[in-house]
């Protein structure tokens, strides 16, 4: 009993250290090599250089069939 306790111990840590830490690293240190830009969350500077937003996010679509983004994300603001 206790010899299959043991084994079940090891292969639940060995499952653990494979698909917890080993597969997320690689896949990260890959997109990091491979899609920097992309795998950064193309991120968007300001003159200044401080990050201000991402490209993707909150771009304004025309049509029926895109995502409507909140209007004050993705229009100018009036100024008062």
């Amino acid at each position: 009993m206790i010899g299959i306790m043991v084994s079940a111990a090891r292969a639940s840590l060995l499952t653990l250290v494979l698909c917890g830490l080993l597969y997320p690293l690689a896949l990260t240190g890959l997109g990091q090599l491979l899609l920097p830009f992309q795998a950064n969350g193309s991120m968007e500077y300001g003159s200044d250089g401080a990050v201000i937003g991402s490209r993707l996010i909150g771009q304004q679509w025309n049509g029926p069939e895109w995502f409507h983004g909140r209007p004050s994300a993705t229009t100018g603001t009036k100024s008062q």
